[in-house]
């Protein structure tokens, strides 16, 4: 008795320790699943086909203008309608990295100017003026035009990303060469109230 109690022991031990190790091999599973599982969908979206606007995004934000090289790389014609928005994506941040620079040389020549005319040493001369509320305002001025060339500069690179993305979504739609507006005259049963032309959109 003592012995089958004992075995009976044995074997309820044995099947305890095999159903733990089971959970704790699935808990493994799900876990190395949930992991992977982003990887797997931004694989998914990055390897998008026929064209991918997770990747003309990512592009576009790791080097403006790459996004749209790689929205330009998949259309058809010649390379004025494939890359055309790229120079334009260029110039426009180079505008305000220009005018980020030039409120800024502006700006510090001010700052300058307004310590020198307000420290009281005959050493340091202002050279623009030596009215202080004028040299004041200019500072102010040319800060508040550097501030505006930030926000410039931020916006240019965020809409050119937005562009990229939504002309990468673009490439879902089959918009159809056929599609056509032709007027022509519409034919009515005599005695019916409707006369006149009509228009017809065939597509």
């Amino acid at each position: 008795m003592r012995q089958l109690i004992l075995l009976s022991l044995f074997i309820l031990l044995n099947l305890c320790s095999l159903c733990q190790s089971t959970e704790n091999s699935k808990g493994t599973v799900d876990s190395v699943s949930v992991t992977s599982e982003p990887r797997g969908k931004l694989s998914t979206r990055w390897h998008m086909q026929p064209h991918s606007p997770f990747k003309a995004t990512v592009l576009a934000v790791a080097l403006p203008g790459a996004g749209q090289i790689y929205n330009g790389i998949a259309k058809e014609g010649s390379v004025i309608r494939k890359f055309w928005k790229v120079p334009i994506v260029w110039a426009a941040l180079g505008t305000c990295v220009y005018y980020i620079d030039f409120n800024s040389r502006q700006y510090n020549l001010f700052r300058q100017q307004f310590v020198a005319a307000s420290d009281d040493d005959p050493n340091t001369v202002p050279t623009l003026s030596d009215n202080r509320l004028y040299l004041d305002a200019g500072m102010n001025y040319y800060r508040r035009l550097l501030d505006i060339s930030f926000m410039s500069l931020a916006g240019v690179y965020i809409l050119q990303a937005i562009d990229a993305n939504v002309d990468a979504h673009l490439f879902y739609y089959d918009i159809s060469d056929d599609l056509s507006l032709r007027w022509h005259p519409s034919y009515f049963v005599a005695g019916s109230r409707n006369h006149g032309l009509g228009l017809t959109l065939q597509f």
